[in-house]
């Protein structure tokens, strides 16, 4: 599940372990993810990332059963 952000030029993903993670944009619909990393302090989405991160994970599983009726 990732949710883009192209406001603060980055996309936010949970990992395979559930972590948030921040990925910076390149250019439209291009990802830079070798410089793909966890959240830091003194990031300008730090406050804010354990709810977003909390928001995907109701997201992903709200869609789960949906995807394995198809």
């Amino acid at each position: 599940m990732t949710l883009l952000a192209p406001q603060i030029g980055e996309a936010l993903f949970l990992n395979y372990h559930g972590a948030l993670w921040f990925v910076p944009a390149l250019e439209p619909d291009h990802w830079d993810w070798r410089n793909a990393a966890p959240r830091r302090l003194g990031h300008p989405l730090f406050d804010a990332a354990d709810l977003m991160a909390e928001f995907l994970r109701q997201t992903h599983a709200e869609l789960v059963p949906l995807i394995h009726r198809m």
